[in-house]
């Protein structure tokens, strides 16, 4: 499968020339189809399409190795790992095996949102929406809880620092940002990511959010957010747009 693979890729590159992301994912996965590739996990997929649009693609190098894309910072093959493994741990061992884990993002998570949303942290049994771009409010201030610094020091620490040494072809990482959701929390908007909850938005601003946050939990879903809390006071929230392939979309539950 690696030789297909890396043909698929190659092609695709060859021809990738003046072509958006959007165009390159199109190719890639009709190149798969008709090479018989099996499907990559979407933060794989996403990392060859990142390669051949910077026309980077090595081929024989493992797309799980440690390159930074600028849009996620966790290693891509243990989210994929844990994906395969989530129904025999469900079955077999206790839910905290894999300790959840502040996720570091950047703004351009939004246009590789429909391939990036499953691999992000949600609450279980609720999906992730990302509104389109037109229906965002501004951002918000946050509110942190008083007992965030103690509770959860590294998100005012930022993201951990990227491996040494790093790839010559290493692109810019300006993964700084706290993936999290919001929710409603008896009319407060709630910020939370994997390992808590973070605070909630300042009461005025929230008036914005809220119809967004109770639309979304209508439909079994949480609104997907950002927070720059790392490296701004006072720090604010962003709701993600959905600047994808399909606006407006949802990540599947689980």
């Amino acid at each position: 499968m690696r030789g297909s693979l890396d043909e698929a890729c190659e092609a695709v590159q060859a021809a990738a020339a003046g072509k958006s992301k959007a165009e390159i994912r199109r190719l890639l996965t009709e190149e798969f189809r008709s090479r018989d590739v099996p499907p990559l996990p979407p933060e794989l997929f996403e990392v060859a399409v990142q390669q051949i649009a910077t026309g980077t693609y090595t081929p024989g190098e493992p797309l799980g190795f440690v390159r930074r894309t600028g849009l996620l910072r966790v290693p891509f093959v243990r989210n994929a790992l844990r994906r395969a493994f989530d129904a025999a741990l469900a079955e077999h061992g206790p839910e905290g095996v894999f300790l959840p884990q502040v996720v570091w993002v950047s703004d351009a998570v939004a246009d590789a949102w429909p391939m990036m949303s499953r691999s992000l942290p949600h609450p279980q049994g609720r999906g992730l929406y990302a509104p389109p771009p037109d229906q965002v409010p501004p951002p918000a201030r946050l509110m942190p809880d008083p007992d965030l610094r103690t509770r959860m020091p590294e998100v005012f620490e930022g993201p951990p620092p990227l491996p040494v040494p790093l790839p010559s072809d290493t692109a810019p990482d300006d993964a700084d940002l706290v993936f999290a959701w919001l929710e409603d929390h008896d009319g407060t908007v709630a910020v939370c990511c994997a390992p808590g909850r973070i605070g909630v938005l300042e009461a005025g601003e929230a008036e914005a959010y809220l119809p967004l946050v109770r639309a979304a939990a209508a439909q079994d879903q949480v609104v997907a957010a950002t927070s720059d809390i790392s490296r701004t006071t006072p720090a604010t929230v962003s709701v993600v747009p959905n600047q994808g392939l399909r606006a407006g979309t949802a990540s599947p539950a689980g």
